[in-house]
């Protein structure tokens, strides 16, 4: 970028202060490393230091100036028996939709983080500046506040001056730091790969290496943590829709969103805030590392508030904040003795009588036999075993029950029996539980022999290459909600069950068709809806989803308009129904999902539900979180047909 774009910008921007001090170093004095927490100007005053900014060194003198950008670390090594300073820090911020034709350059070049480090042709003008700003900010007076603003704008257009009569080389920070900034800023749009690598101008190859090199996660897993704690922000702080939500942390699609949620949180986002509310968050474990722990390695890091000043960041009372995140040594360990015992199976086995060739030992030929590839939802050609007998399926369990297949381990949220899909504990009793987020370790300890994810979003980032490593991986579904019915025969063919599978969807057309004509003859033409009423809302389910896929196309049931209404804007399975909307509901029939706490009449006695129809005639019917009515697959599903048959049909 050309410092005349530079300037440009600059006479966009709007510049706020956030801290000005005037620093003393004296030897044997350290200020450890830590990262700027917004952009700095840095002007020696006397004596000499080492001063670096990321990777970069530069030998400070009198009258010496640095610039970094927010996020930058710096740090700071005396190289004379004193060094005194002026630190300057301060935001910038663009009202971009006035600069569209800048974005490119200022997503590569942005003025207020790029580096650099010269000696003016004329401190004596920055330094009386400078003196009278630090005077000026730490005063107490309101006025001598606003002064200090405007002598911050003389204080750049001076530097601006020298910067290009000088002629002086601007370079951009660090790749990574600049990588977590950028996404840190652009979280709300859509960020790729790709769009990375053209920020820092490399490949996205290099991108990613550099990134988990001194982070430990991928760019894009940064970025869904990331969003993710923006996410749960906002739905504590705020009483935006999930639609809002969504988009402000960069997802138009909102059922991608609520399964990235609850894949990263172990719950959907619309019961997010209310679980918060009455403490039961404490079940839910978001990240096995959050995004505080995910951190540049290169130099040590701490903990430091905007409004702060870093003198305080001195050797005498340091708290770290980011730490490296290495394999346990748990992990490194069960890698170790696995690979161990597998090299003494292959090279110990005993041998038979007069030569023959051990009894245990299979030809190559045979065991290429006993696997099959199969191509999954992202195009992996996945080696499956011919019988999968250790299979990890997390949240897919009720069609492993369909197909007679018992997992080693099953989808918790919690590692205990109160968090498990109740409906499936019939079948699944005594297998053991896995977190929802299957941490690497966790599922290394099942020795799985397959292992079935649901989505692309499951195998984000390096996910994929981490889970293949352990067993052979397949996923099932892309990125939008799959449907039920294919999935399970998908999953059928990958545990070479697809006679089962049909089976199992043909008994379960054949009950849905009974129990529709059965429906017919008690209920005519009358309307249902299914509600999922919590402490704080109320939900309908959707048209076409989870239970109203059921209702409305298996069982035939009608429509109510409010449910037609809701689906047609919404794309979640439950969808949020105002008071309002719920008090002109037009249905005949309710079916409930009590997971407020309260019995059914008591929430009966609100007068919002005085006019439905339902609630009229007493045909009302709920059901506790034990139910299948919040999952799909032939066994909720079947269960959810008995419920409303029970229910309805005397």
């Amino acid at each position: 970028m050309q410092l005349e774009d530079q300037l440009h910008l600059w006479y966009q921007a709007a510049v706020k202060i956030m801290d000005v001090r005037h620093v003393k170093m004296t030897s044997g004095e350290s200020l450890r490393a830590y990262r700027l927490p917004s952009n700095a100007f840095i002007f020696a005053l006397q004596g000499g230091a080492s001063i670096a900014l990321d990777d970069r060194d530069y030998a400070v003198q009198k009258f010496h100036l640095l610039h970094g950008g927010k996020g930058s670390y710096l740090d700071i090594k005396l190289t004379e028996d004193i060094f005194e300073y002026y630190l300057v820090l301060y935001k910038a911020s663009i009202p971009l939709p006035t600069m569209r034709d800048k974005l490119k350059y200022i997503d590569k070049s942005n003025p207020f983080y790029m580096q650099y480090s010269f000696l003016p042709r004329l401190p004596m003008l920055l330094y009386q500046i400078l003196e009278q700003l630090e005077r000026e900010w730490n005063s107490a007076s309101k006025l001598a506040k606003l002064h200090a603003k405007t002598l911050l704008y003389s204080f750049i257009y001076e530097l601006m001056q020298q910067l290009q009569d000088q002629n002086v080389t601007m370079v951009p920070g660090e790749p990574v730091t600049q990588a977590i900034r950028f996404m840190h800023e652009h979280y709300a749009e859509s960020i790729t790969l790709e769009r990375l690598a053209e920020v820092l101008e490399c490949s996205p190859r290099q991108v990613t290496r550099m990134f988990k090199n001194q982070t430990s996660v991928s760019p894009i897993d940064y970025l869904i943590r990331y969003r993710m704690e923006k996410a749960k922000k906002l739905l504590l702080d705020t009483d935006a829709t999930l639609q809002q939500i969504a988009a402000g942390v960069g997802y138009q699609d909102v059922y991608f969103f609520s399964r990235t949620f609850k894949k990263h949180t172990g719950i959907a986002p619309v019961h997010f805030k209310e679980n918060h509310q009455t403490s039961l968050h404490s079940l839910y474990n978001p990240f096995r590392m959050s995004i505080s722990s995910i951190a540049l390695r290169k130099r040590e890091g701490h903990t430091i508030h905007e409004d702060n000043n870093h003198s305080q960041y001195r050797s005498e009372g340091v708290l770290p904040m980011y730490r490296s995140s290495k394999p346990s040594i748990a992990l490194v360990l069960l890698l170790s003795l696995t690979l161990f015992v597998t090299a003494c199976a292959s090279s110990s086995s005993p041998a038979g009588d007069k030569g023959q060739a051990p009894a245990s030992t299979s030809s190559s030929t045979e065991q290429a036999a006993s696997e099959r590839v199969l191509k999954d939802a992202l195009g992996h050609e996945v080696k499956v075993p011919a019988n999968p007998q250790r299979v990890i399926a997390s949240y897919l369990e009720d069609h492993l029950v369909a197909l007679g297949v018992k997992p080693v381990a099953q989808w918790s949220i919690n590692k205990g029996t109160t968090s498990v899909q109740n409906y499936l504990q019939k079948d699944l009793n005594g297998i053991p539980t896995i977190p929802f987020d299957l941490p690497f370790e966790a599922v290394m300890s099942f020795k799985p022999d397959l292992i079935i994810m649901d989505s692309a979003e499951t195998v984000a980032g390096d996910k994929y290459d981490q889970y293949s490593k352990i067993a052979p991986t397949y996923t099932v579904g892309g990125e939008k909600n799959n449907d039920w019915r294919q999935e399970l025969l998908t999953i059928g063919e990958v545990l070479n069950k697809s006679k089962e599978a049909k089976q199992a969807l043909e008994t379960y057309d054949n009950k849905a068709k009974d129990a529709k004509e059965k429906l017919q003859k008690a209920i005519g033409t009358q309307k249902a809806a299914a509600l999922w009423v919590t402490a704080k809302a109320v939900y309908v389910v959707s048209e076409k989803l989870s239970s109203g896929d059921v209702l409305y196309k298996d069982l035939g049931l009608n429509v109510p308009s409010i449910v037609q209404e809701a689906s047609k804007t919404g794309t979640a399975n439950w969808l949020p129904l105002s008071m309002e909307k719920l008090a002109t509901l037009d249905a005949d029939y309710l079916f409930i999902v009590n997971s407020k706490g309260v019995s059914k009449e008591e929430i009966l006695k609100d007068p919002v539900w005085a006019g439905i129809p339902a609630v009229k005639k007493g045909q009302v019917y709920d059901f506790d979180n034990n139910s299948s009515w919040l999952y799909s697959g032939t066994i909720a599903n079947s269960q959810m047909i008995d419920d409303v048959l029970k229910s309805v049909v005397k």
